[in-house]
């Protein structure tokens, strides 16, 4: 079997979460089920209303993702609203559930259950107060026994204060922050990056200056306690313009044109001739579409007899005179 182990891919169940259905959202997760044989999830239970609703229970193949934003489903309202209310055979694990160590008795409370996104087997749970006033996420490699009401884990004590702490996203969304604006030449960028702490999973996305701040910032934050993983998709100019530059060359219709790169923080800037008005529409539109460009400046200037891109092109664009050139330059030929 082909088991993810990417913590970022699993599929996390917060008890209370937000439900959303296919035609909105209506109601939160109260419990999952389990089947205590093969340690794989069942069905999850869902109250339609924080209040008065009823409780439902949905199998697990109707869901579409899950994590601390809420758990997606891939059924209408009303379809739920028609589901079973008897509760199924298994082990139903609820925020009551007690998580107890059967080699030291020690004991806490369940917070989440995470499993894999296709088969629904246990991945791993996050336990409170497992260690007194700390949050400790536990590999289904120790879990021995579930049962309603009760997880079972087996773990040595000293592997037990061994392992990482598990941090609440808001504690390690401020960790990352302050890790990144502590180091001054990093500023320039920040405004172009977004930060996500979601489940313990860092998510890095935007534009950075250069391949070289993008490996700075991602050192930066491998230094931040608690995080399980990081998904660094930060896009550097200097790769931008590269590999921008390289489509523009390869397409039919801008292949061969003296067409300049010049990206800043995702913004690209176009600089040279092109031979027509709808080259110059070409190469905008597929700057425009490109992986990784917020947005274009299309400064190519219209010359049927343009066969030269000068390299130290001027920001107006065409075949000027020679200037100081950015940081970032790449032509195609």
């Amino acid at each position: 079997m082909n088991k993810t182990n990417l913590i970022s891919e699993m599929l996390k169940f917060h008890f209370g979460s937000k439900i959303f259905f296919s035609d909105g959202d209506a109601g939160i997760v109260t419990q999952v089920i389990f089947d205590p044989t093969a340690l794989n999830m069942t069905h999850i239970g869902v109250k339609q209303s924080r209040l008065f609703g009823k409780n439902v229970f949905l199998p697990f193949d109707c869901v579409v993702s899950a994590n601390e934003a809420g758990i997606t489903l891939n059924i209408k309202r009303s379809d739920a609203a028609a589901a079973h209310i008897q509760e199924p055979e298994g082990a139903a694990l609820t925020n009551k559930c007690i998580v107890e160590d059967v080699k030291t008795a020690a004991k806490g409370s369940l917070l989440l259950v995470a499993v894999h996104p296709i088969t629904g087997e246990l991945a791993y749970i996050v336990a409170h107060e497992l260690r007194s006033g700390q949050y400790t996420l536990l590999q289904e490699t120790y879990i021995t026994t579930l049962a309603t009401g009760q997880v079972m884990i087996s773990i040595d004590e000293e592997k037990l204060r061994s392992l990482p702490s598990y941090w609440p996203d808001a504690v390690l969304q401020k960790e990352v922050e302050s890790a990144l604006f502590d180091f001054t030449p990093l500023h320039i960028d920040l405004k172009a990056i977004t930060v996500r702490v979601i489940d313990s999973v860092l998510y890095l996305d935007g534009n950075v200056s250069s391949a070289l701040r993008s490996d700075i910032m991602l050192d930066r934050v491998s230094g931040v306690d608690g995080l399980a993983e990081i998904k660094n998709r930060v896009i550097a100019d200097d790769t931008l313009a590269a590999d921008l530059a390289l489509a523009l060359g390869q397409d039919a219709q801008t292949r061969d044109l003296p067409i300049g790169v010049y990206p800043r923080l995702g913004v690209v800037r176009l600089s040279g001739a092109v031979h027509n008005g709808q080259q110059k529409a070409a190469a905008g539109e597929i700057a425009k579409n490109f992986p990784g460009v917020r947005s274009v400046t299309n400064d190519l200037v219209v010359d049927p007899k343009a066969t030269l891109l000068n390299v130290m092109s001027a920001p107006e664009g065409g075949e000027t005179k020679d200037v100081i050139p950015g940081k970032y330059v790449r032509h195609t030929q």
